[in-house]
């Protein structure tokens, strides 16, 4: 039965990626408008992380982002079609690279951590920049077991055959330094989640200043001798842009919170440049020092 309903979806996901890119908009437009009344529990876990990332933002604004944020993810579900099925020149046609000289300044000099934080477009970047470079990277094992091994092919179709690899996250980082120092290829790292307090500190992010941060980034970056290159990814209005950022510096130091502080504060800049794109709906707060994991969202 589940084999079934995941061909048909596969399928549908199929027609999908033929449609124009301008009619996906439209249909993403609608449908996140009315995801927006529908998902509540979503919806109003997505006010909460506004609310206390910007205390002093009104409700209509915090409303208005919200719903433009469903949009957006609406659309790029059903443009996702074309992570798994689209030919390389359309996907060159659709996502653009800014900067890539800042990237390519160090590949295979040596290992690269690029930093990406959660905006509606990432995977459409990363499949863009296989085309460019090998890069691997991590993905989580999903109820359905065709679908984690979709997802896994798609984001390797360019770049199987010269290397690139995927590792489950529950293998955990020792496989990535491990590859990162045998083939200077880059790790397509994504940093701003709630796992827990495990390997995490307590650290500001926007306004919330109890954000349960993941810390490993300076021991990833000094046991794998790599280099940090920021990067995020934005719907522009006409197609998707992956832009790259200056390397790192000095990173990490002997300070790991300054370390990890600063890993958010570059998460905050890109966030500001589309507020809107950036995964409001994820529980981002949901640890919290000394109380019951998620009881921040109770209300929600």
């Amino acid at each position: 039965m589940q084999k079934g309903l995941t061909a048909i979806a596969l399928f549908l996901v199929r027609l999908l990626s033929f449609l124009p890119i301008s009619l996906t908009m439209v249909l993403g437009g609608a449908l996140g408008s009315l995801g927006y009344y529908v998902a509540r529990n979503r919806r109003n876990v997505g006010l909460k992380n506004l609310t206390l990332c910007f205390p002093e933002m009104s409700d209509t604004e915090k409303r208005r982002i919200i719903k433009e944020h469903f949009k957006y993810i609406l659309t790029s579900g059903l443009q996702y079609g074309l992570v798994f099925y689209a030919s390389k020149e359309r996907i060159q046609k659709i996502v653009k690279l800014k900067n890539l000289d800042k990237l390519l300044k160090y590949y295979k000099q040596q290992p690269i951590i690029l930093l990406c934080p959660h905006f509606v477009g990432l995977d459409f970047g990363a499949i863009r920049l296989t085309h460019e470079v090998v890069a691997i990277g991590l993905y989580s094992v999903q109820k359905n077991s065709i679908i984690t091994e979709k997802l896994k092919d798609a984001r390797l179709r360019f770049i199987k055959n010269k290397g690139g690899k995927m590792f489950a996250r529950q293998e955990g980082l020792r496989p990535v330094i491990k590859e990162l120092r045998k083939t200077n290829h880059i790790f397509y790292y994504l940093p701003d989640q709630d796992l827990g307090e495990r390997d995490s500190i307590y650290i500001p992010f926007f306004g919330q200043h109890t954000c349960a941060t993941v810390n490993v980034l300076p021991r990833l970056v000094k046991m794998a001798n790599a280099v940090v290159i920021p990067a995020a990814v934005y719907w522009n209005g006409r197609n998707y842009e992956m832009e790259f950022y200056d390397a790192w510096g000095n990173y990490p130091t002997d300070n790991l919170e300054a370390d990890v502080i600063r890993m958010n504060k570059f998460v905050e800049q890109a966030v500001m440049k589309n507020i809107s794109q950036y995964f409001w709906l994820h529980k981002r707060f949901k640890t919290q020092p000394g109380v019951e994991r998620g009881s921040i969202y109770k209300d929600c």
